[in-house]
Protein backbone atom coordinates (compact mmCIF):
# COMPACT_ATOMS: atom_id res chain seq x y z
CA UNK A 1 0.00 0.00 0.00
CA UNK A 2 0.86 3.38 -0.64
CA UNK A 3 1.12 6.46 0.80
CA UNK A 4 -1.26 8.38 -1.65
CA UNK A 5 -4.37 7.08 0.18
CA UNK A 6 -5.35 9.25 2.64
CA UNK A 7 -7.67 8.54 5.10
CA UNK A 8 -11.39 10.58 4.56
CA UNK A 9 -10.86 10.74 0.84
CA UNK A 10 -12.67 7.79 -0.12
CA UNK A 11 -10.37 5.60 -0.77
CA UNK A 12 -9.83 2.04 0.22
CA UNK A 13 -7.53 2.46 2.73
CA UNK A 14 -9.20 5.26 4.23
CA UNK A 15 -12.38 3.27 4.27
CA UNK A 16 -10.86 -0.12 6.22
CA UNK A 17 -9.42 2.41 8.51
CA UNK A 18 -11.71 4.90 9.18
CA UNK A 19 -14.08 1.24 9.90
CA UNK A 20 -11.51 0.62 12.21
CA UNK A 21 -11.75 3.20 14.12
CA UNK A 22 -15.56 3.42 14.30
CA UNK A 23 -15.43 0.34 15.52
CA UNK A 24 -12.99 0.98 18.67
CA UNK A 25 -15.39 3.45 19.29
CA UNK A 26 -18.98 1.57 19.15
CA UNK A 27 -17.16 -1.59 20.86
CA UNK A 28 -13.60 -1.57 22.53
CA UNK A 29 -14.20 -5.43 22.65
CA UNK A 30 -14.12 -5.79 19.64
CA UNK A 31 -11.63 -3.77 18.43
CA UNK A 32 -8.42 -6.05 18.95
CA UNK A 33 -10.29 -8.74 16.54
CA UNK A 34 -10.68 -5.91 14.20
CA UNK A 35 -6.32 -5.00 14.25
CA UNK A 36 -5.99 -8.74 13.22
CA UNK A 37 -7.84 -8.60 10.63
CA UNK A 38 -6.74 -5.75 8.77
CA UNK A 39 -3.36 -6.89 9.45
CA UNK A 40 -4.09 -10.43 7.98
CA UNK A 41 -5.47 -8.69 4.90
CA UNK A 42 -2.47 -6.57 4.09
CA UNK A 43 -2.95 -2.72 5.39
CA UNK A 44 0.38 -1.45 7.39
CA UNK A 45 -0.01 1.95 9.11
CA UNK A 46 1.00 5.07 7.34
CA UNK A 47 1.41 8.42 7.75
CA UNK A 48 -1.16 9.28 6.05
CA UNK A 49 -3.90 7.14 8.77
CA UNK A 50 -3.51 9.56 11.32
CA UNK A 51 -6.73 11.67 11.28
CA UNK A 52 -8.98 8.21 12.09
CA UNK A 53 -5.89 6.90 14.44
CA UNK A 54 -6.47 10.54 16.43
CA UNK A 55 -10.09 9.51 17.47
CA UNK A 56 -8.72 6.15 18.81
CA UNK A 57 -5.78 7.94 20.54
CA UNK A 58 -8.12 10.84 22.27
CA UNK A 59 -10.45 7.61 24.00
CA UNK A 60 -7.48 4.90 24.04
CA UNK A 61 -8.38 4.67 27.90
CA UNK A 62 -11.58 2.96 27.11
CA UNK A 63 -9.80 -0.51 26.83
CA UNK A 64 -9.27 -0.85 30.54
CA UNK A 65 -12.70 -0.64 30.81
CA UNK A 66 -12.87 -3.92 28.79
CA UNK A 67 -12.87 -7.26 30.80
CA UNK A 68 -9.19 -8.51 31.47
CA UNK A 69 -10.08 -11.63 30.01
CA UNK A 70 -11.38 -10.52 27.05
CA UNK A 71 -7.90 -8.35 26.74
CA UNK A 72 -6.11 -11.33 27.55
CA UNK A 73 -7.61 -13.69 24.98
CA UNK A 74 -7.64 -10.78 22.16
CA UNK A 75 -3.55 -10.16 22.73
CA UNK A 76 -3.28 -14.00 22.57
CA UNK A 77 -5.23 -13.55 19.31
CA UNK A 78 -3.02 -11.38 17.90
CA UNK A 79 0.34 -12.68 18.90
CA UNK A 80 -0.46 -16.12 16.89
CA UNK A 81 -2.09 -14.16 13.78
CA UNK A 82 -0.42 -14.98 10.58
CA UNK A 83 0.71 -10.97 10.36
CA UNK A 84 1.72 -10.38 14.02
CA UNK A 85 4.11 -7.78 12.99
CA UNK A 86 1.78 -5.42 11.27
CA UNK A 87 -1.00 -5.99 13.90
CA UNK A 88 2.09 -5.06 16.61
CA UNK A 89 2.55 -2.32 14.61
CA UNK A 90 -1.06 -0.90 14.90
CA UNK A 91 -1.15 -1.38 18.32
CA UNK A 92 2.28 0.92 18.81
CA UNK A 93 0.66 4.03 16.48
CA UNK A 94 -3.08 3.94 18.15
CA UNK A 95 -1.12 4.24 21.22
CA UNK A 96 -3.13 0.79 22.48
CA UNK A 97 0.29 -0.45 23.23
CA UNK A 98 0.80 2.09 26.22
CA UNK A 99 -2.04 1.01 27.44
CA UNK A 100 -2.39 -2.88 27.01
CA UNK A 101 1.43 -3.15 27.47
CA UNK A 102 3.60 -0.40 28.81
CA UNK A 103 6.45 -2.75 29.58
CA UNK A 104 6.97 -3.81 25.99
CA UNK A 105 5.79 -0.02 24.92
CA UNK A 106 9.03 1.45 26.39
CA UNK A 107 11.42 -0.59 24.17
CA UNK A 108 9.80 1.72 21.54
CA UNK A 109 12.58 4.35 20.18
CA UNK A 110 14.21 3.58 23.17
CA UNK A 111 17.54 2.94 21.35
CA UNK A 112 17.42 6.60 20.29
CA UNK A 113 18.21 7.95 24.01
CA UNK A 114 20.99 5.67 24.85
CA UNK A 115 24.62 7.43 24.72
CA UNK A 116 26.21 4.54 22.81
CA UNK A 117 24.57 2.86 19.83
CA UNK A 118 22.67 -0.68 20.25
CA UNK A 119 19.97 -2.37 18.36
CA UNK A 120 16.89 -0.97 18.25
CA UNK A 121 14.99 -2.90 20.71
CA UNK A 122 11.76 -3.13 18.94
CA UNK A 123 12.56 -3.49 15.61
CA UNK A 124 14.45 -6.55 17.01
CA UNK A 125 11.28 -7.86 19.22
CA UNK A 126 9.30 -7.23 16.05
CA UNK A 127 11.50 -9.40 13.87
CA UNK A 128 11.89 -12.46 16.73
CA UNK A 129 8.02 -12.67 17.18
CA UNK A 130 7.33 -13.10 13.42
CA UNK A 131 9.83 -15.55 13.36
CA UNK A 132 9.28 -17.62 16.34
CA UNK A 133 6.89 -20.59 15.83
CA UNK A 134 3.12 -19.17 16.15
CA UNK A 135 2.26 -20.58 19.46
CA UNK A 136 0.97 -18.36 22.71
CA UNK A 137 3.82 -19.46 25.23
CA UNK A 138 6.56 -18.76 22.48
CA UNK A 139 4.96 -15.41 21.15
CA UNK A 140 4.49 -14.37 24.47
CA UNK A 141 8.06 -14.51 25.04
CA UNK A 142 9.49 -13.31 21.91
CA UNK A 143 7.05 -10.04 22.53
CA UNK A 144 8.68 -9.98 26.15
CA UNK A 145 12.14 -11.42 26.64
CA UNK A 146 14.33 -7.38 26.67
CA UNK A 147 11.45 -5.44 28.30
CA UNK A 148 13.83 -5.59 32.04
CA UNK A 149 17.08 -3.67 29.38
CA UNK A 150 15.01 -0.50 29.55
CA UNK A 151 15.49 0.08 33.41
CA UNK A 152 19.01 -2.27 33.36
CA UNK A 153 20.79 0.11 30.75
CA UNK A 154 23.98 1.31 32.20
CA UNK A 155 27.39 2.94 30.24
CA UNK A 156 30.43 1.34 32.49
CA UNK A 157 33.73 2.25 31.55
CA UNK A 158 32.40 3.23 28.11
CA UNK A 159 30.45 0.13 27.65
CA UNK A 160 26.63 -0.94 27.55
CA UNK A 161 25.69 -3.38 29.94
CA UNK A 162 22.14 -4.64 30.59
CA UNK A 163 22.91 -6.75 33.80
CA UNK A 164 20.02 -9.02 34.89
CA UNK A 165 17.95 -7.44 32.59
CA UNK A 166 16.73 -10.72 32.21
CA UNK A 167 15.68 -11.42 35.94
CA UNK A 168 14.02 -8.22 35.72
CA UNK A 169 11.90 -9.05 32.25
CA UNK A 170 10.60 -11.90 34.03
CA UNK A 171 9.13 -10.07 37.27
CA UNK A 172 8.08 -7.37 34.90
CA UNK A 173 6.16 -9.93 32.81
CA UNK A 174 4.75 -11.16 35.84
CA UNK A 175 2.41 -8.18 36.40
CA UNK A 176 1.80 -8.59 32.80
CA UNK A 177 -0.01 -12.05 33.40
CA UNK A 178 -1.40 -10.82 36.47
CA UNK A 179 -3.11 -7.58 34.45
CA UNK A 180 -4.12 -10.14 32.02
CA UNK A 181 -5.78 -13.20 34.17
CA UNK A 182 -3.28 -15.07 32.16
CA UNK A 183 -3.37 -18.82 32.81
CA UNK A 184 -0.59 -19.33 35.94
CA UNK A 185 0.85 -22.67 34.34
CA UNK A 186 1.53 -20.56 31.14
CA UNK A 187 2.31 -17.53 33.23
CA UNK A 188 5.32 -19.51 34.95
CA UNK A 189 6.32 -20.97 32.01
CA UNK A 190 6.85 -17.68 30.39
CA UNK A 191 8.16 -16.33 32.92
CA UNK A 192 10.94 -19.10 33.23
CA UNK A 193 12.06 -18.52 30.06
CA UNK A 194 12.24 -14.76 29.82
CA UNK A 195 14.56 -14.76 32.97
CA UNK A 196 16.77 -18.14 31.57
CA UNK A 197 16.67 -17.37 27.73
CA UNK A 198 20.22 -16.46 27.63
CA UNK A 199 21.48 -19.82 29.16
CA UNK A 200 20.87 -21.30 25.72
CA UNK A 201 21.34 -18.23 23.92
CA UNK A 202 25.16 -18.52 25.47
CA UNK A 203 26.04 -22.20 24.12
CA UNK A 204 29.29 -22.88 23.26
CA UNK A 205 30.72 -26.18 21.83
CA UNK A 206 33.31 -26.33 24.55
CA UNK A 207 30.78 -26.77 27.31
CA UNK A 208 31.44 -29.85 29.38
CA UNK A 209 29.17 -32.93 29.57
CA UNK A 210 28.32 -32.00 33.16
CA UNK A 211 27.38 -28.19 32.51
CA UNK A 212 24.70 -29.92 29.89
CA UNK A 213 23.14 -32.21 32.18
CA UNK A 214 22.35 -29.18 34.83
CA UNK A 215 21.22 -27.34 31.87
CA UNK A 216 19.07 -30.48 31.66
CA UNK A 217 17.84 -30.90 34.96
CA UNK A 218 16.97 -26.93 36.10
CA UNK A 219 14.95 -26.27 33.44
CA UNK A 220 13.65 -29.50 33.33
CA UNK A 221 9.94 -29.22 31.21
CA UNK A 222 11.20 -25.68 30.49
CA UNK A 223 13.59 -26.82 27.92
CA UNK A 224 11.48 -27.19 24.74
CA UNK A 225 10.09 -24.01 25.26
CA UNK A 226 14.05 -22.58 25.86
CA UNK A 227 15.17 -24.03 22.53
CA UNK A 228 12.63 -23.24 20.41
CA UNK A 229 12.98 -19.66 21.64
CA UNK A 230 16.62 -19.76 20.89
CA UNK A 231 16.03 -20.30 17.04
CA UNK A 232 14.50 -17.22 16.51
CA UNK A 233 16.35 -14.76 18.64
CA UNK A 234 18.36 -13.80 16.59
CA UNK A 235 18.36 -10.55 14.02
CA UNK A 236 21.88 -10.77 12.60
CA UNK A 237 22.23 -9.75 8.49
CA UNK A 238 25.30 -11.07 8.44
CA UNK A 239 25.17 -14.33 6.96
CA UNK A 240 27.98 -15.98 8.56
CA UNK A 241 26.48 -14.96 11.68
CA UNK A 242 23.52 -16.68 10.45
CA UNK A 243 24.87 -19.68 9.83
CA UNK A 244 26.74 -19.96 12.91
CA UNK A 245 24.00 -19.33 14.72
CA UNK A 246 22.24 -22.68 13.25
CA UNK A 247 25.00 -24.72 13.78
CA UNK A 248 25.69 -23.82 17.13
CA UNK A 249 21.89 -24.50 17.78
CA UNK A 250 22.04 -27.65 16.04
CA UNK A 251 24.94 -29.15 17.62
CA UNK A 252 23.48 -28.00 21.22
CA UNK A 253 20.03 -29.87 20.51
CA UNK A 254 21.96 -32.99 19.09
CA UNK A 255 24.24 -33.08 22.76
CA UNK A 256 21.05 -32.18 24.65
CA UNK A 257 18.84 -34.87 22.77
CA UNK A 258 22.30 -37.82 23.49
CA UNK A 259 21.86 -37.19 27.26
CA UNK A 260 18.97 -36.99 27.99
CA UNK A 261 18.66 -40.61 26.16
CA UNK A 262 20.99 -42.01 28.48
CA UNK A 263 19.51 -42.72 31.77
CA UNK A 264 21.69 -42.81 34.95
CA UNK A 265 21.47 -45.82 36.85
CA UNK A 266 21.23 -46.21 40.39
CA UNK A 267 23.41 -48.96 42.41
CA UNK A 268 21.34 -51.73 42.90
CA UNK A 269 19.93 -52.36 46.83
CA UNK A 270 20.31 -48.73 46.93
CA UNK A 271 17.15 -48.12 49.26
CA UNK A 272 18.23 -50.79 51.71
CA UNK A 273 21.68 -49.72 51.92
CA UNK A 274 21.02 -45.96 52.67
CA UNK A 275 18.32 -47.60 55.47
CA UNK A 276 20.71 -49.80 57.01
CA UNK A 277 23.42 -46.76 56.89
CA UNK A 278 20.84 -44.35 58.46
CA UNK A 279 18.54 -46.45 60.54
CA UNK A 280 15.44 -45.43 59.42
CA UNK A 281 12.65 -46.68 58.09
CA UNK A 282 10.45 -45.78 54.55
CA UNK A 283 9.27 -42.60 54.10
CA UNK A 284 9.89 -39.53 51.71
CA UNK A 285 13.67 -38.75 52.62
CA UNK A 286 14.20 -41.68 51.06
CA UNK A 287 13.24 -40.21 47.62
CA UNK A 288 15.02 -37.08 48.31
CA UNK A 289 18.26 -38.97 48.92
CA UNK A 290 17.89 -41.19 45.62
CA UNK A 291 17.22 -38.33 43.52
CA UNK A 292 20.45 -36.88 44.97
CA UNK A 293 22.35 -39.36 44.40
CA UNK A 294 20.96 -39.80 40.70
CA UNK A 295 22.35 -35.87 40.18
CA UNK A 296 25.38 -36.45 41.76
CA UNK A 297 26.02 -39.06 39.05
CA UNK A 298 24.56 -37.12 35.94
CA UNK A 299 26.69 -34.36 37.07
CA UNK A 300 29.56 -36.71 36.53
CA UNK A 301 30.82 -37.93 39.98
CA UNK A 302 32.10 -41.39 40.09
CA UNK A 303 30.00 -44.44 40.68
CA UNK A 304 30.55 -46.59 43.44
CA UNK A 305 28.05 -49.38 44.91
CA UNK A 306 25.23 -48.85 46.98
CA UNK A 307 27.04 -48.72 50.66
CA UNK A 308 29.52 -45.94 49.64
CA UNK A 309 26.74 -43.69 48.06
CA UNK A 310 24.61 -44.32 51.68
CA UNK A 311 27.63 -43.51 53.47
CA UNK A 312 27.97 -40.22 51.14
CA UNK A 313 24.25 -39.04 51.75
CA UNK A 314 24.59 -39.87 55.54
CA UNK A 315 27.77 -37.77 55.92
CA UNK A 316 25.88 -34.71 53.50
CA UNK A 317 22.68 -34.87 56.28
CA UNK A 318 25.25 -35.11 59.00
CA UNK A 319 27.51 -31.85 57.54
Amino acid sequence: MTNEARVGDGSERGQRVGALARLFAAAPESWLPGVVELARQGWSPEPGDGPALGLVRRSIGRLVRVDRATLGAGLQALLVSEAVEVALRWLEVSGALGVLLPEVAEMVGFHHSSPRAHKDLWEHTLIVVGRVQAEPTLRWVALCHDIGKVATRALVDGTLSFHRHEALGAWLFSGIAARLGMDEVQAKTIGFVIEHHARTNAFEPSWSDRALRRLIRECGSHLPAMLAFSRADWTTKQRHRQVAIAAQQVELERRLAALMALKVALPNGLSQALMAATGREPGPWLGDARRWIEVELEAGAEGGDAERWALRWLGREQG
